[in-house]
């Protein structure tokens, strides 16, 4: 019983230890991926996790921060655009929906789905893209620029 309880133990262990190392590994492969389509993996990793767990928290006032304006979003169908962090905030629980929410909450680094247009979180609910700050583009920050939903 206690060698069949410690050969368990230690299958578990070598589990969590190669699920952590393939973690890594996916990870390690977006940050690749970003570098060679969209720029410096490091910022859209950090606007990756400060609008996850912002949106996870409900923390609508950070949440809004990170958002490119004006955005269209849409909602089963229905475009609406906003202007500004407030005209977002105001609205922050139609556009933030459930479905939304869940995506988001759901989405892991390691998995996410990236290309020359930005980075996509769940299926396609949500994309970061790089924003041009001026019109030769000499810098393109990454921003939360697409906000839909099918649901």
């Amino acid at each position: 019983m206690i060698r069949s309880t410690a050969i368990l133990l230690s299958a578990a262990l070598a589990a969590a230890v190669f699920s952590t190392q393939a973690a890594r590994a996916d990870e390690a492969s977006v940050d690749q991926q970003i570098e060679a389509l969209l720029g410096d993996s490091a910022d859209y990793k950090e606007l990756f996790y400060a609008f996850k767990v912002a949106v996870e928290e409900g923390k609508s006032d950070i949440v809004v921060s990170l958002v490119n304006y004006p955005l269209t979003v849409t909602i089963d169908g229905e475009d609406a655009t906003y202007e500004s962090e407030q005209e977002l905030l105001d609205n922050y629980d139609s556009v933030f929906t459930e479905g939304i929410v869940e995506a988001i909450s759901g989405q892991e680094y390691g998995n996410l789905f990236v290309n020359s247009e930005g980075v996509m979180i769940g299926n396609g609910e949500v994309w970061i893209s790089g924003i041009c700050e001026d019109s030769a583009c000499t810098s393109a920050p990454p921003r939360v620029a697409v906000i839909q939903s099918g649901n």
